[in-house]
């Protein structure tokens, strides 16, 4: 699974299909493996002066080393790290920016079988969200939504319903209220975590068949993972990342 685990081959995984099917996976922002995507990203830089960029260790969790820029030029391109597009227009919960763990097992890889749990995690940043500017974007705590982050802020609320950690069936319940369509949503949502999970399931399976050649009836083991999803304004899913749960 560290395929679509680790942050810097999710992106280079992404970044191959995206080239071969633009269409069908335009659901990640655009991202730069550095420092071995650094000229891309200067060609890129060069062409787009007012651009927000959002910088992750290559191997990190917890928003440990993560910051956002609108100056490139701060951007260190020697540690191993992964550079996005930072979306600048996210769809706001209450005025804050926010996404969602979407919780999902992989019960069986022949077949491949996915399911993907109702309900989960909404997490929100815990400052009223305003657009990226040289001022605001050392701000943590109006731009990430990791809980890690947040909960370090005095204005941190611990309820389910309607603080800064909710319930994914909370959030629907709220999208319904404001007109949005929330099954077309889940579906568009479903449709990320399958076509992510097939970036790796050519190595899975081949790793899970050598391990399990004898295995012939029931599937042997399974994966939880949790999938970080982010709506934009018009509540497109863009995928953050992928994590071991």
């Amino acid at each position: 699974m560290s395929e679509i685990c680790r942050k810097d081959s999710l992106a280079r995984n992404l970044n191959t299909m995206s080239n071969s099917f633009r269409d069908d996976y335009n659901f990640y922002p655009m991202t730069w493996n550095l420092p071995s995507d650094y000229i891309k990203f200067k060609t890129y830089i060069n062409q787009h002066k007012s651009a927000a960029y959002i910088i992750k260790p290559a191997k990190g969790s917890q928003g440990t080393g993560i910051y956002i820029t609108k100056s490139p030029k701060n951007i260190n391109r020697y540690p191993e790290m992964i550079c996005q597009i930072y979306i600048s227009k996210p769809l706001l919960l209450d005025g804050y920016k926010f996404d969602m763990r979407v919780y999902t097992l992989i019960a069986s890889c022949d077949p491949l079988k996915i399911y993907v749990y109702n309900d989960g995690l909404v997490r929100l940043a815990t400052e009223l969200y305003a657009t990226p500017t040289h001022d605001n974007v050392n701000d943590r705590f109006m731009h990430l939504t990791n809980y890690s982050v947040n909960k370090c802020n005095i204005m941190y609320n611990d309820d389910e319903l309607c603080g800064s950690k909710r319930r994914i069936t909370a959030l629907a319940d709220w999208l319904l209220s404001k007109g949005y369509d929330v099954k077309k949503i889940w579906n568009e949502i479903d449709d990320v975590i399958i076509k992510t999970m097939i970036l790796a399931y050519p190595s899975v399976n081949r790793s899970y068949q050598s391990c399990f050649s004898r295995h012939k009836y029931t599937p042997p083991c399974f994966e939880i993972l949790g999938f970080d999803i982010l709506l934009d304004k018009n509540c497109k899913p863009y995928l953050l990342e992928v994590r071991y749960i």
